[in-house]
């Protein structure tokens, strides 16, 4: 009878977690949405990469972060 309550308790504690970690707002949401932001996509809109990459400025950094969808 005694294993009874220890998996009800194990389980419980298990389901539980500890709100500081696996809650909302927690370490693992907080690094979560840190690599969900860095993984998305962020392209430059149409006017920015023809204000960035204008006569001339085809090869410059600037250009070439907006490009590849390093800077907005």
């Amino acid at each position: 009878m005694r294993w009874r309550l220890a998996a009800v308790v194990v389980s419980s504690l298990a389901m539980a977690g500890c709100p500081s970690e696996f809650g909302k707002d927690g370490r693992v949401d907080q690094a979560v949405h840190r690599d969900t932001q860095e993984l998305v996509i962020k392209r430059c809109s149409n006017e920015r990469i023809e204000e960035v990459c204008g006569r001339g400025k085809e090869d410059s950094e600037d250009c070439r972060k907006c490009r590849e969808g390093g800077a907005r």
